[in-house]
């Protein structure tokens, strides 16, 4: 199976080369991102690329002082946008009516049914909601990136408020979720040849 070569070959790089991604290749990792499977398809999430290595340097303070924040080619930030349900729904009801053909009927009525839906929702329930549509997201990436031979490391190990603050992002209605050093691995990294350790299928399957 192809899908298990390629999680056999990604682990969480630590130790990132100085060799760059490729504009090119960053586009096809948040292209397959952009079409994974998300609630409604509102995709209530966005994502950022740092790659001003200034900006990276300064981030690696509120991560915890892990420098791979900096030595990867690229940092990607993964970023819900639950501030306003509005901002959630009207770009996608937008997106929808054009290229499905709506009459102004039918994108009213969608709009409608999905603003109920997310609004009934409490700010914390919202906030929660669009942060597992993320990960959904990081779970397309992580393999698009083994399949281009990109390594990659996500990390929870953050203080979202200082990159926040760092990046502007509430400006833009954006909050930090997570963020993902993309890279190529380097020859030092030891993590590499560690065995990858995962629960055998009898345990991680429940018999009912």
């Amino acid at each position: 199976m192809y899908l298990e070569k390629l999680q056999q070959w990604r682990y969480a790089t630590n130790t990132f080369s100085d060799t760059e991604v490729s504009d090119e290749v960053l586009t096809q990792l948040l292209n397959a991102t952009r079409l994974t499977a998300s609630s409604y398809g509102l995709q209530p999430y966005r994502t950022l690329v740092i790659r001003d290595k200034a900006i990276q340097q300064q981030l690696v303070h509120c991560s915890y002082g892990q420098q791979k924040v900096a030595d990867s080619s690229a940092l990607v930030v993964f970023a819900t946008k639950a501030a306003r349900v509005e901002d959630i729904v009207t770009p996608y009801i937008n997106e929808l009516a054009q290229q499905r053909k709506l009459t102004d009927e039918q994108a009213q009525s969608t709009h409608g049914y999905l603003i109920e839906r997310l609004q009934a929702m409490s700010a914390a329930e919202l906030k929660e909601w669009a942060t597992r549509q993320a990960y959904i997201g990081l779970g397309t990436f992580l393999l698009a990136a083994a399949e281009l031979q990109v390594d990659s490391c996500p990390m929870e190990g953050i203080e979202k408020a200082r990159y926040d603050d760092i990046l502007s992002l509430p400006a833009r209605g954006l909050n930090t979720a997570f963020v993902c050093p993309v890279g190529y691995r380097s020859e030092q990294d030891v993590t590499q040849l560690q065995k990858k350790v995962r629960l055998p299928l009898s345990q991680f399957r429940v018999a009912l």
